[in-house]
């Protein structure tokens, strides 16, 4: 091989040898940055082992408690939390979280607490709603009328009204509707004169100012309404001579009270706030959300929190560590993947550096021999 031969074969062979260290240093890097995953992921790992979730205490089998993993309709629901007592959520500002439904229904109502309660299927009636004027025995619609009287005594003494004298004048309470849509009307009273038969009917609006007085108001007009009918047009709405529903309605009463006494707000998409579990518990954590229940000492509702109720409590997350352990495995694996692959590119370029090491020494010792074979020929 020529002189000029063997020194270009000597250049090409050091740039591989060149390139070859650089792809051995650059492999080098990726696996100490493999290493460096690898260690944040045991982190990773480890610290999941520690996830935690709310639970609610939510019923017994036996002595044994049931627990269900926490969520805004199951704080907020009609009896679904073991103690019997009921939960609502607020805002830091004290204002209580809804449904849209029942922001709607309050709404709708403008403070009436009979059309929320409508709007919701309810009525705080213990007369059944079946128009007794008309259809109920002699005995029952006597009974009701009276009461429907007592009621409206109730109220008319409360805001200090007086109508008519019995002794004078017959007095009786009733109902205008202007369609057979429930509350497009007005409870009424008709005064009749006993010696000329006269009868003068007027609206029986609201004149109170206190809430003991729109109590007494609104629970008048539901009897009234259910007595002639007005508020079941549609056959929808329940009412208070079922027991069962009574608890329904002061659940309904002390959720609307207290919207109506310390505002409320909801969210526009349910699904992903107010029904997203991860989001509720999240926001409880944090204090973003405040947890309240109802108190019969207090006639209201009082602070608690997650972490001084008794019906709340933090366990492992059994199911998230599952998830987060699977996770890890497939992770851990790749990693372990491209870490072998690295090993086998490193002992490929090893082998070979030590290739052209060899042939960079035989090119060395030839060039040097010819040089050597030139300085011989040339002295000569």
């Amino acid at each position: 091989m020529g002189m000029s031969a063997s020194q270009a074969r000597l250049l090409s062979i050091t740039a591989r040898m060149s390139d070859n260290e650089h792809s051995g240093q650059a492999i080098s890097y990726s696996k100490i940055r493999l290493a460096d995953q690898t260690e944040e992921a045991n982190k990773e790992y480890l610290e999941a082992l520690k996830a935690t979730k709310l639970t609610v205490l939510t019923g017994f089998v036996g002595s044994d408690e049931i627990y269900t993993d926490i969520s805004y309709g199951l704080m907020t629901g009609y009896n679904t939390v073991a103690n019997g007592a009921q939960y609502v959520i607020t805002d830091k500002k004290g204002q209580i979280l809804v449904t849209q439904r029942q922001a709607a229904a309050f709404e709708a109502g403008n403070g009436d607490f009979n059309i929320f309660l409508s709007k919701l299927g309810y009525s705080q009636s213990h007369i059944a709603i079946k128009n007794m004027s008309n259809n109920a025995s002699e005995e029952d619609k006597a009974i009701a009328y009276q009461e429907i009287h007592e009621a409206w005594d109730q109220y008319l003494t409360s805001v200090g009204l007086h109508i008519g004298e019995d002794e004078e004048h017959g007095l009786d309470f009733g109902y205008t509707s202007f369609s057979t849509s429930p509350y497009d009307g007005y409870p009424t009273y008709t005064l009749t004169d006993l010696n000329t038969g006269v009868q003068t009917t007027k609206a029986l609006n609201y004149e109170g100012t206190t809430k003991e007085q729109r109590e007494f108001y609104d629970y008048a007009t539901a009897l009234t309404e259910a007595y002639y009918g007005t508020s079941n047009s549609h056959g929808i709405l329940k009412d208070t001579s079922v027991p069962d529903n009574i608890g329904y309605v002061n659940y309904l009463k002390n959720i609307f009270d207290k919207m109506a006494s310390c505002g409320y707000y909801t969210k526009s998409d349910e699904a992903k706030t107010i029904k997203d579990n991860a989001w509720f518990e999240e926001q409880l954590r944090s204090g973003e959300l405040q947890l309240e229940y109802f108190s019969a000492v207090e006639r209201g509702f009082v602070t608690t929190s997650i972490d001084s109720d008794q019906c709340i409590e933090e366990v492992v997350d059994e199911r998230k560590i599952a998830l987060v352990e699977q996770e890890y495995k497939i992770k851990l694996s790749k990693l372990e993947a491209k870490d072998n692959k690295y090993d086998l590119e490193l002992k490929k370029l090893d082998t070979e550096h030590n290739a052209l090491q060899i042939e960079y020494q035989v090119m060395s010792d030839l060039i040097k021999k010819n040089i050597d074979n030139s300085f011989k020929t040339f002295n000569a």
